[in-house]
């Protein structure tokens, strides 16, 4: 309180400041002439003090003696602690003088060590130097065979100069620049041994010049310097190849300006170029693949890695992408001179890239680059455009003659067709080596063949008119028959060409029927009426009449002779139309059997009268064909000839006569009480046997049903047997 009281009054207060100055506060009460009053005040200020500690203390006093006995007990263990610290100090003195002499003369005994090794190493490698040195100048005598070596040493050379921190040492500076000459001696005799190597696709040489490079650490810089220079070099010369200096002979105008001769020259010279190019392009790859086959073939003799991971290269590929990016910006931005040089001979120019990568890709067919693929690239997408370009005026060039040659209603001659086929063969000739150019090229001649279908269909007439062949041939006739020839010599020639054109000669042989059939079906139904007046003549005499064959043979002789000599002499390619006449001729002797088989009654002398028959039937038909040949419907007529004399048993086991001919052959064989089928049905012999004709495989089936009913018509009446023919034919139909 009494402190508070003080602290209150003017003169207190200074001594309390925190920033009290007594010299300061002395020179203020003397400037202030108060020196007397402010005694006075101190005065009093220091007997309230004093009072008001008297007075604290006699409040305190037990707390106060209580503090005073700790501070002694506090100030005996702090002189305790005290002692300790001292005696701690003073140990941790002894222990420092003990340490700090091993532990100087240990670091300096470690310095020495030090710069002793550090001189020592100096000195080795410093020896080591001199020695490489002195060797490395008989390796150098040695010259290019001892270049690996000398490779090696200056290998180790550079290592052991490290980074300069030999320099000042006179016994080595005064080889460093002889050293570094020989290194650059050595790099280029290297490079001229890789460029070497790699022209005369040397492996040997290529692999050593590698090896020196590998050694002295610029393997990935070589390799690629060597990649970039032919990938740089790929384009520049397409470019020049497409527009060479040859231009220049024309003074800079483009081919169509200038005359043939000129354009002709051109061209050859452009097609020179381009050959020249593939030829460096195939002579370069060669190189590339030399170069990527030791490159995996070798290995770096200290990570035994290839030579290839350590260059993190991959050349084939690299050359290959460079050569189809040539491609693509040089024929994108080709002039029109040469882009109309190639739409023209756009095949050559398939050839020539299609045989680039054909060259590719076999050449990856060897120990060491069975896991490198070439890059992923369409090359045919670059030739696009002069493929659509070729393929049309192909297609023009093939239809253009066609429509010359088909003027309105005239039938073309022979020579035209076969120019028009000549043209066919020059565009297949053309597309040649390349299968899918080829498909593309065969698709245009099946167009231009269809062309000429459509162009003869509308010269045929099919009308009325056709079936007049009682005379001479009509106008109809004639201009069919011409149709006809046309068609025989472009399908003759169109079988001298590949398979691929089987389509369009199949589309042409179905015209040539067609139109073959148009004019015989005529005859062929003349034929086959007078076929009919066979069942008029009686064949079921016994005995054999002198006057010869049968009247309906001087018909069919008089039919087949008016058609060999008005018609079918005027066809001039018969050799085409022979599977046709064979069929035609078959068909009637087919047709003929059949009439043969169903004739009834049937004696002994109309045997020996439809023998006689079917020899002279023989020569009649014969005459269809210029050069006769035995067909297998000639064999079954000569061997029905020899089934009408034998005995029904005998008959049962014939095997080169159908078995339906012969089971009704059987039925003219019976009585009169086994019908033949066509009896049974109600028709006429003819009827049954367009029947027979149209319905080879129900014959049988018919006979069948002609027996149920005699065998039912037996049980009915109740005749006492059945006709001795009907085991037979049982026995056939059960065979």
């Amino acid at each position: 309180k009494a402190v508070v009281s003080t602290q209150s009054t003017g003169t207190n207060k200074y001594f309390l400041s925190t920033d009290y100055d007594a010299e300061k506060y002395a020179n203020s009460i003397i400037a202030s002439s108060t020196v007397s009053q402010t005694l006075q005040a101190l005065q009093l200020g220091v007997e309230k003090l004093n009072c008001a500690l008297e007075e604290h203390v006699s409040e305190h006093y037990e707390d106060l003696i209580n503090q005073a006995t700790g501070m002694d007990i506090l100030e005996e263990s702090l002189a305790i602690v005290k002692t300790r610290i001292d005696q701690l100090q003073r140990s941790m003195t002894t222990i420092k003088k003990r340490l700090s002499e091993p532990y100087n003369q240990m670091t300096m005994r470690t310095q020495q060590l030090g710069r002793l090794q550090k001189t020592c190493d100096v000195l080795r490698r410093v020896t080591r130097i001199q020695y490489l040195t002195k060797r490395l100048k008989q390796q150098l005598d040695g010259g290019i065979k001892e270049i690996t070596k000398t490779s090696q040493t200056f290998n180790e050379l550079q290592y052991l100069y490290g980074d300069g921190d030999l320099e000042g040492i006179e016994v080595i500076d005064k080889d460093l620049d002889w050293v570094r000459k020989a290194r650059a001696n050595m790099e280029v005799q290297a490079e001229q041994l890789l460029t070497q190597g790699l022209s005369s696709f040397n492996q040997n040489q290529t692999s050593t010049a590698l090896q020196v490079f590998n050694s002295i650490g610029t393997l990935q810089s070589v390799v690629s310097k060597t990649l970039q220079t032919k990938c740089s070099s790929v384009q520049q010369d397409l470019g020049s190849a497409l527009c060479g200096n040859f231009e220049q002979s024309y003074n800079g105008s483009a081919p169509g300006g200038a005359s043939i001769g000129n354009t002709t020259a051109w061209r050859a010279s452009l097609w020179t170029s381009l050959d020249k190019w593939s030829t460096n392009i195939t002579t370069q790859f060669n190189q590339i693949h030399v170069l990527h086959r030791t490159l995996v073939r070798r290995r770096d003799a200290s990570s035994q890695k290839t030579l290839l991971e350590e260059c993190n290269v991959t050349p084939i590929q690299t050359y290959v992408s460079a050569v189809s990016t040539a491609l693509q910006q040089e024929l994108r931005n080709i002039n029109s001179s040469a882009k109309q040089a190639l739409n023209m001979e756009y095949p050559k120019a398939l050839r020539l890239v299609v045989a680039l990568w054909t060259h590719f890709g076999s050449k990856l067919d060897v120990e060491g680059l069975e896991d490198v693929t070439l890059p992923n690239i369409n090359i045919r997408e670059v030739l696009t455009p002069f493929q659509c370009t070729y393929l049309a005026r192909s297609l023009n060039r093939l239809l253009d003659p066609i429509n010359i040659a088909f003027p309105g209603k005239t039938v073309p001659s022979t020579s035209e067709m076969e120019s028009i086929v000549r043209i066919m063969v020059s565009e297949l000739t053309a597309a040649r080596g390349d299968e899918e150019l080829k498909k593309l090229s065969t698709n245009n001649i099946v167009k231009a063949i269809r062309d000429i279908l459509n162009k003869c269909d509308n010269l045929v007439h099919f009308g009325s008119g056709m079936n007049d062949i009682a005379s001479n041939p009509t106008q109809y006739h004639v201009k069919n028959m011409q149709v006809i020839n046309v068609l025989c010599t472009l399908y003759s020639k169109l079988e001298e060409l590949p398979t691929e054109l089987s389509v369009g000669r199949t589309e042409v042989w179905n015209m040539i029927s067609e139109n073959i059939n148009s004019l015989l079906n005529p005859f062929r139904t003349q034929i086959e009426h007078i076929f009919n007046t066979i069942h008029d003549t009686d064949f079921g005499v016994e005995k054999q009449d002198i006057a010869g064959c049968s009247t309906y043979i001087s018909l069919i002789e008089e039919a087949v002779t008016h058609l060999t000599s008005n018609y079918l002499n005027q066809l001039s390619n018969k050799s085409v139309l022979l599977p046709k006449l064979q069929e035609f001729q078959d068909s009637l002797i087919s047709l003929y059997l059949h009439h043969l088989c169903t004739v009834r009654p049937l004696g002994e002398g109309g045997k020996m009268k439809i023998a006689t028959d079917i020899a002279e039937m023989e020569r009649v038909l014969g005459g269809l064909l210029e050069e006769h040949s035995v067909s297998e419907q000639f064999k079954v007529l000569r061997a029905f000839r020899a089934v009408l004399f034998l005995s029904v048993e005998d008959l049962c086991t014939v095997r080169n006569v159908p078995r339906p001919m012969l089971l009704n052959h059987l039925f003219s064989r019976a009585g009169e009480a086994l019908l033949s089928p066509y009896k049974v049905a109600g028709w006429t012999p003819s009827q049954y046997v367009a029947w027979l004709y149209s319905h080879p495989y129900e014959v049988v089936d018919m006979i069948q049903g002609t027996i149920q009913w005699y065998e039912d018509m037996i049980r009915e009446s109740g005749a006492p047997s059945f006709d001795p023919i009907y085991p037979h034919i049982i026995q056939l139909l059960q065979s």
